[in-house]
């Protein structure tokens, strides 16, 4: 199953060793990147994390994505942050949250 900004905040079922992925716009000309928060453990296990730059021109959007397989029952979560990385301390940009239940 592929998810994209549209399912923020929603909760998924998944059965085990079905794979899920994630994919986010990402402005990294801007300084910003996505980061993982939680990466849905133990349930989940992270098995890419790319950032995939605009192939038709130079600057703009591109997109993050991230895939991840179903190993073990149980509910858990995945959480995403975006911001640029020199503002630690500050409230990120965005957050990305999908909340995932394994089923056996």
């Amino acid at each position: 199953m592929q998810y994209d900004e549209t399912a923020n905040g929603r909760e998924v079922e998944a059965k085990l060793n079905e794979e899920l992925e994630i994919v986010l716009p990402e402005v990294r000309t801007g300084g910003y990147r996505w980061k993982t928060v939680a990466k849905g453990e133990p349930s989940l296990q992270l098995l890419e994390d790319e950032s995939q730059p605009n192939a038709d021109r130079v600057g703009g959007a591109g997109q993050h994505r991230w895939r991840f397989r179903a190993i073990a029952a149980g509910a858990t979560e995945i959480k995403l942050q975006y911001a640029r990385s020199w503002q630690e301390s500050a409230e990120p940009a965005r957050t990305f949250t999908l909340k995932v239940r394994v089923q056996s």
